[in-house]
């Protein structure tokens, strides 16, 4: 499972490449069979499967294997552990010289006290052809970021923007400043393996654009301004300087400009022991990169790994123009999609369940942002709205560090501004991020307000829309948390509370006694069995 920045390639171009020999410590990739649903090969490469590294498979164990114990497993059948990853259960093994990754799964599956064996699939960074050069900085007008950062700009608390990616030009003058000191190199083309990389270096120009988006060093009368002017970064370099041209594309007799799942399991992995360090304080991973296939079992346990320690994991939906990539499809990762300056949804974005369920936009085409060399450059992608949202959540962590992975991203859903039809979409998913919603939502509201979700119970008022003077609003409490000690509070669309009510019905009178004035309300209910959340329209 390869993870791709996305280069606009022809599949005969694909197939031509990989018959290329690759270079000697290249990562190395073959396709499954197309069938069954490990295959799920991408829209237009129909007849071939899933992309996946060669001579590796990722393997769990029944807890209660030692690791000496999976050695002896292994090898007797042929096989050699490679990494364990004790965190979240599952190993690296290495298969025989010249066993294919189809024919190996069976035979590590059969193993005694093996649970589950995958492919270590094979991605790209997130990325679609330069356009137009932009002088001004539109997406940060777009989502209210100038009156957010009268709020909070980021230096409040500690937080670090882990840029999972080809690693960041650790020289450039807007990026320098902000790096955390720990940056390391994950090489693909070793399983992984783990090197500092400090400061750090561009496999190409890729993550030093997005690391710019997310928290270049601003005010400065330099460059570009950062969504979060606080915000430490942190480089996790998971793409080889021998796989990647400068522009990402693919480097002549290598493999592809690609990484693998072995690389990011190890790159999240290091990312959630640095969780509340010194150097980094609170992390939110951002992850521009994917592949158009499902999330796999072995990436699904690194990501709950990282969230259960509080990590936010934001992710690019990806640009196939289809359904949403992985890592931005695994459960618990806030998949971003692509806007335009019309605030058009980009006929790249990936769309979907996803988007529908956890998913928001940000402006993804024409982004001005730094780029090695030191320089800054235009670009779109979803790669390039992902760092978007990754600033606003260290923004809103910054301002508020005591709150989880699923109220940071509840903040940021819930403050969004609605786009396509009402409600979440599969397009547009919450909508539009509105920064300055959001820090007001963070700031004005506790923590208990938001519950995860995937568990969220909705609450509904009628009739919406609702005019004052014609009888009453009237709210129905779910069955779920239906009980005493009934609380509702009503708040804009920008986060004021406007009144806080002990029963089903209002008025449309603010707390100082005036008609509240037309437009979207948030309301959220409490009782002692839990809360729930719902929306109205007033209309005067």
């Amino acid at each position: 499972m390869k993870n791709h920045l996305f280069p606009r390639i022809s599949v005969s171009a694909f197939f031509l490449i990989i018959l290329c020999v690759p270079a000697a410590f290249a990562l190395r990739t073959e396709y499954l069979p197309a069938s069954g649903p490990a295959a799920a090969p991408a829209a237009g490469e129909a007849g071939r499967g899933r992309e996946v590294a060669s001579g590796r498979a990722l393997v769990k164990f029944s807890p209660e294997i030692s690791s000496s114990a999976k050695r002896e497993l292994l090898s007797a059948a042929g096989f050699e552990l490679v990494r364990d990853f004790k965190s979240i259960g599952w190993a690296v093994v290495k298969l025989p010289q010249g066993s294919s990754v189809a024919a190996s799964l069976p035979a590590l599956r059969a193993l005694a006290g093996v649970l589950a064996a995958e492919p270590s699939g094979v991605y790209r960074a997130a990325k679609v052809p330069i356009d137009t050069y932009r002088a001004e900085q539109y997406g940060l007008a777009r989502i209210d970021a100038f009156r957010a950062w009268d709020i909070e700009t980021g230096f409040s608390n500690l937080v670090t923007v882990a840029v999972l990616d080809t690693g960041i030009d650790g020289s450039h003058p807007d990026l320098l400043p902000k790096l955390s000191g720990t940056s390391q190199f994950f090489d693909p083309d070793n399983e992984g393996a783990q090197t500092t990389n400090d400061p750090p270096t561009p496999a190409c120009s890729h993550a030093t654009k997005v690391a710019g988006i997310a928290a270049a060093v601003s005010d400065n009368s330099y460059g570009i301004a950062g969504m979060s002017w606080g915000a430490r970064l942190l480089s996790l370099k998971v793409f080889s300087d021998a796989d990647c041209m400068p522009d990402c594309s693919d480097r002549a007799g290598a493999s592809f400009c690609s990484t693998d799942d072995t690389a990011i399991i190890s790159a999240i992995d290091y990312a959630a022991d640095q969780q509340d360090s010194p150097a980094t304080g609170k992390i939110v991973l951002n992850m521009s990169l994917g592949q158009h296939t499902f999330c796999s079992a072995s990436l699904q346990s690194s990501v709950d790994n990282a969230v259960s320690r509080g990590l936010v994991l934001i992710a690019a939906a990806g640009n196939n123009s289809g359904s949403v990539d992985s890592p931005a499809n695994c459960l618990n990762v806030i998949p971003v999609g692509a806007t335009d300056i019309n605030d058009n949804i980009a006929y790249f974005s990936g769309r979907g369940a996803e988007m529908l369920s956890r998913g928001v936009t940000a402006p993804g085409v024409g982004i001005f942002s730094t780029s090695p060399g030191p320089g800054v450059v235009s670009d779109s992608g979803t790669s390039f709205s992902s760092p978007l949202v990754a600033g606003l959540a260290a923004l809103i962590i910054s301002t508020r560090p005591v709150l989880s992975p699923s109220e940071v991203g509840d903040i940021i859903r819930n403050s969004a501004d609605e786009r396509g039809a009402a409600g979440p979409d599969p397009i547009y998913g919450f909508g539009r991020i509105n920064a300055y919603k959001g820090l007001l939502l963070a700031v004005n509201n506790s923590s208990s307000t938001f519950i995860p979700s995937a568990t969220q119970v909705r609450a509904y008022a009628f009739p919406s829309p609702y005019k004052p003077g014609a009888g009453l609003l009237s709210f129905v409490v779910p069955d779920a948390i239906a009980g005493t000690s009934l609380v509702i509070t009503i708040y804009t669309a920008e986060g004021e509370e406007i009144n806080k009510i002990s029963t089903r019905t209002w008025d449309g009178h603010t707390e100082a006694g005036r008609v509240a004035a037309s437009g979207v309300y948030l309301f959220f209910m409490k009782t002692e069995k839990g809360t729930a959340k719902g929306k109205f329209a007033l209309l005067r």
